[in-house]
């Protein structure tokens, strides 16, 4: 896009008013992914309703304060962070372990994020990431959740352990809501598909009398939130190793978010834009660490947003950032938030991964016509490794030493780990002679 035909160029700031409105734009869009989030977590560690809120809170906290430091001082591009669904997978199959064993494994592997931002090492390590890894890893973030999303998704408690009618209705009527939106609705109102299916989700099962505000009523408007901070960090092996190859993950999709708002935007001092948006993802894998929850990404869907409003200030992003962070101390709201059924976050996050699945295709595909019989394997066998290892049965787990554990039952780590091995050794493209 010609850069003339935006209201507000990179480096301009709108008016206050205007920055305002803009910045509750960007807030509309993080809000949905802030909730999904929040509730896998706050499911995988079994926390209380009012740990629950407490754990919100953190992570919209973290979510602002990283979108208002990546946009000052970081790539400096108007681009929206948020909870990473690959650190959320790592963090959920960590969980049994407990939430200071995850703070260690993320702590090292931020470190190792911003030691490749600070030392320049991108342009170095991104000629592992070819498409066809790229392409698995997005594929596998999909497809390796999938165990975690299908209790929750029929309804899968201790009082009904194989689910209900009920609640798997609702959840394919939701997951059928938002498609058709995400499909046929355009511009802003696109982007609102996610929140659009959370509130339909609250309707269904306030309808069915499924749904509890005792807590909202009990909850102040303003407090910060307590714990606010996580646990003593404890390192072990497996978490370690998890979160080393997890960030990998994460800081190819950070320099595909920085890359596409630089088309749209500029292209000026890119390669330093990367290096500083790689490091600044690591430092908020040590804020979320200290905070105890999961770590955060730029995401791909800034682009779109930047196209609807026509606004391309990264100031209206440092403004959405502090208007999160004020909003992480309003408890009421997040017990609101937290009231909403778990089949109703997983049926909205269903649609999201049925995306990025796709994305993940689309991007192998990139410039071919059809795959190459090689890629049946550099591509599938990963791909159905990684899912293999995402069902396996716990016992099962239990005959690997407990240091590597949890390591060796992570599908996408272990889909990454054979994508690279198969792509770069195994079935390494013979080079053409001359």
């Amino acid at each position: 896009m010609d850069e003339h035909s935006f209201q507000f160029q990179l480096n301009e700031t709108p008016p206050f008013f205007k920055s305002l409105a803009y910045g509750l734009q960007w807030v509309m869009v993080a809000i949905p992914n802030i909730i999904v989030f929040a509730g896998l977590g706050s499911a995988a560690l079994q926390l209380e309703p009012a740990a629950q809120i407490s754990f919100s809170q953190r992570l919209l906290l973290v979510t602002g304060l990283m979108t208002l430091i990546q946009s000052l001082k970081g790539h400096r591009f108007p681009i929206l962070e948020g909870p990473s669904s690959a650190l959320t997978l790592t963090f959920i199959i960590l969980a049994p372990e407990g939430l200071a064993t995850i703070e260690g494994g993320m702590i090292i592997g931020a470190l190792l994020l911003m030691a490749i931002g600070a030392f320049r090492w991108f342009k170095w390590l991104s000629v592992l990431f070819t498409p066809n890894v790229i392409g698995v890893i997005l594929i596998l973030v999909a497809m390796t959740i999938l165990p975690f999303l299908i209790p929750m998704l029929i309804g899968a408690t201790k009082t009904f352990p194989y689910g209900e009618l009920g609640v798997w209705g609702s959840s394919l009527l939701i997951i059928l809501f938002v498609s058709f939106l995400s499909n046929w609705l355009r511009g802003f109102l696109q982007t609102t598909a996610m929140l659009a299916g959370i509130i339909l989700g609250l309707l269904l099962f306030l309808a069915q009398g499924r749904i509890s505000l005792t807590l909202l009523s009990e909850a102040s408007w303003f407090a910060l939130p307590s714990p606010l901070f996580g646990q003593s960090p404890s390192f072990s092996l497996s978490s370690i190793l998890s979160f080393l190859v997890t960030y990998l993950a994460v800081m190819i999709n950070t320099v595909g978010s920085i890359q596409g708002v630089s088309e749209m935007v500029t292209r000026e001092g890119l390669e330093s834009r990367i290096h500083r948006g790689i490091a600044f993802t690591g430092l908020s894998g040590i804020a979320s660490a200290l905070f105890g929850v999961m770590g955060t990404v730029s995401y791909a869907i800034s682009p779109g947003v930047i196209l609807v409003s026509r606004v391309a200030s990264r100031y209206v992003l440092t403004v959405s950032g502090a208007i999160m962070i004020f909003s992480a101390f309003v408890p009421k709201l997040w017990a609101f938030f937290t009231a909403i059924p778990a089949s109703v976050i997983a049926s909205v996050l269903f649609v999201a991964l049925a995306s990025q699945l796709m994305a993940g295709m689309n991007t192998m595909m990139t410039g071919k016509r059809r795959m190459e019989r090689r890629e049946y394997f550099t591509v599938g066998i990963p791909i159905l490794l990684g899912s293999l290892v995402s069902i396996l049965p716990k016992p099962f787990l239990h005959l690997f030493p407990n240091s590597i554990a949890s390591f060796v039952g992570n599908g996408l780590v272990v889909g990454i780990l054979f994508s690279l091995l198969f792509e770069h050794l195994l079935f390494r493209p013979k080079r053409e002679k001359q």
